[in-house]
């Protein structure tokens, strides 16, 4: 018996897309009908074996079960997400969806898996411009996290570029909860008027939406402030406000915020029968709420009650609980872990808008003095060109260009696997090498150098005499992708070896030809100790005046397309190159540019890209 036709599984295909859309937009209205709109696409995706909808419904469950408090539920449905994006290549799915499960390691109390997705969505989210809502989005909760581990300036620095991407993009709910956690930044650092003043900024907003859950919360942090403060008696006039508007909306979450901050602060009026009577109000909405980071102060507030009412067992076991979940959470995260967070993070988001820190300058001078470029290239190979992108403020990726034995013209590329300054300091050992084994050792055969390169790479990064922290040895690097030529003008012949990168060649006649490389990498940590020697071999192709050479690193292949985030891949490589003959390298060149500006769409470089093109 035949499948479905093709029409019936677009139909199919665009019904789970509408469940999908349906699922997402209810969230917030009706978690259960998200809830039911994702298995329905979920299980009309398996069936029709439609990846990326099956993808997106696992999403949706994800964000449905975390809106519901079912963490560890959201957890599984958001990891079998990302398991299907990675599977896809999908930029947009992974930066959404890591995202989302940021968040929901930050709820559960694991920060330090919190930071390591937030991180990880924002290199995808940072690509695509239509994201900037949820770019901003995740570097808001950056600062939120940091702000529960007391790391105040980093959360002010993550709130204050989230708010300034959420006003350039005109997203005014964006804009409500950067000012939010703004104003908690502000209250935190004893900065009173400007704590103010963000609250007030968000309350207005909030009020010009006509978003109650959104009043709700900039009335429940003024009343924060007040509170902390000493204006107890203007804090619960706010709760009180509050409270009406709550018990309207029948929201648990908010409600069981509220009735905590009312606690506490009738606490400090002296109001203590009220004070009770909110308490038990917080037990009611606590088994209906998610977790929270409240959770935490519930005991402090239960001893000072019990206290202040002669119950001094009570308070002592309340204090007790209070001051144990307190170090639990400070345990979470050491201050040396937020300490190398902070700077994987600012490496990170440099090719977001942030200025290069002067030593990274200093770090890109010192590669613009160390390694080959266009000056080089055209000494040895004058008929020429190169186009160069790098990511960020330094490259991984690089090119070598020297002469060799019986007058071989040589040619390296390079790609250091990773981004910005691991990958530059290993292209930059990587480069001190080639001159070493080419210029010194007198090596020609492309195969040989690449055993070579192989060897002085291990020696160098794994040295068995030398022991390093037990963290830093279980990091292997991934090593380098990497193409060798040697062109012998005279005897009319290329010789070629490759890891990773391939020979392309372009006979006028036929048309272009890939020399295939070897697919293991150069400098990459074998499993076991064994240090044999690791030989590449070397290709040999006769070639004629006039054709063409080219190397080019996968960055190209990679870009992702700002409006749906799909990216270019390697068939459409080739399909332009044989679209697109290189009969004038420098305006094949400029159509190869154009090309890659076409397809972005103004979205970021996803990878560092090399291209160097030469005529024999």
């Amino acid at each position: 018996m035949s499948g479905p036709s093709l029409p019936d599984v677009e139909r199919q295909r665009k019904l789970v897309d509408e469940l999908n859309a349906q699922a997402y937009d209810e969230r917030y209205n009706n978690t259960q009908l998200t809830l039911q709109f994702a298995r329905d696409a979920l299980e009309k995706a398996q069936k029709i074996h439609y990846t990326e909808g099956e993808a997106w419904a696992w999403r949706n469950l994800g964000i449905g079960h975390a809106i519901k408090g079912e963490l560890e539920q959201a957890e599984s449905c958001l990891k079998k997400a990302i398991a299907l994006f990675e599977q896809l290549e999908h930029p947009r799915g992974l930066g959404l969806s890591y995202s989302n499960l940021g968040t929901v390691y930050q709820q559960m109390g694991r920060l330090d898996k919190a930071v390591e997705y937030l991180v990880r969505s924002l290199r995808y989210l940072q690509l695509i411009p239509e994201l900037a809502f949820f770019y901003a989005q995740a570097l808001a909760n950056l600062g939120s996290l940091f702000g529960e581990l007391e790391q105040y300036e980093l959360a002010r620095e993550y709130h204050e570029k989230a708010l300034k991407i959420h006003e350039s993009v005109g997203a005014k709910r964006g804009m409500f909860f950067s000012l939010v956690s703004l104003g908690g930044f502000y209250e935190e650092t004893q900065q009173k008027e400007a704590a103010e003043n963000c609250l007030a900024q968000a309350l207005d907003i909030a009020t010009e939406l006509g978003e109650e859950d959104l009043v709700i919360r900039a009335l429940l942090s003024q009343a924060q402030l007040f509170h902390r403060t000493g204006r107890s008696k203007e804090a619960l006039e706010r709760l009180q406000r509050a409270e009406v508007l709550a018990q309207a909306l029948d929201s648990p979450f908010l409600l069981y915020q509220l009735y905590v901050l009312m606690a506490d602060t009738c606490l400090a009026l002296h109001l203590l029968d009220k004070a009770q009577e909110a308490l038990e109000k917080v037990y009611v909405y606590r088994e209906k709420a998610p977790v929270g980071s409240l959770d935490y102060f519930v005991p402090d507030i239960q001893a000072r009650l019990a206290e202040k009412a002669g119950r001094f067992e009570e308070a002592y076991r309340y204090y007790k609980q209070y001051v144990e979940q307190r170090f639990a959470l400070q345990r979470a995260v050491t201050r040396n872990v937020v300490g190398t967070l902070e700077k994987i993070l600012r490496e990170d988001l440099l090719g977001a808008g942030q200025e290069a820190s002067p030593d990274l300058l200093v770090a890109r001078r010192i590669q613009e003095v160390m390694l080959h470029g266009e000056a080089e290239l055209k000494q040895i190979f004058p008929e020429s060109v190169l186009w160069s992108v790098p990511k960020g403020v330094v490259s991984g990726d690089f090119l070598w260009a020297g002469k060799g034995k019986e007058g071989a013209q040589i040619l390296v590329i390079a790609d250091a696997s990773g981004a910005g300054v691991s990958a530059a300091m290993l292209s930059t050992v990587a480069h001190v090498l080639l001159y070493e084994i080419i210029s010194l050792r007198s090596v020609s055969d492309p195969g040989r150098i690449l055993s070579q390169l192989h060897k002085s790479l291990l020696d160098i990064l794994y040295p068995s005499a030398k022991k390093t922290a037990p963290e830093l040895e279980a990091i292997q690097a991934e090593g380098f992708q990497v193409g060798i030529l040697a062109f012998f003008p005279s005897l009319g012949e290329v010789h070629f070896a490759g890891a990773h990168i391939p020979l392309w060649i372009y006979n006028p006649a036929l048309g272009w030809e890939q020399l295939a490389p070897d697919k293991r990498l150069i400098g990459q940590k074998a499993e076991t100790e064994d240090r044999t020697p690791r030989l590449y071999t070397s290709t040999i192709v006769p070639v004629e005046r006039g054709w063409t050479l080219l190397f080019l690193t996968d960055g190209w292949e990679r870009q992702v397309r700002a409006s749906d985030g799909k990216r270019y891949g390697r068939s459409s490589v080739r399909d332009f190159l044989a679209a697109h003959p290189p009969t004038d390298l420098k305006e094949w060149l400029d159509t190869v540019r154009q090309e890659w500006d076409r397809w972005r769409e103004g979205a970021a470089p996803t990878d560092d890209i090399l291209l160097v093109a030469t005529r024999t």
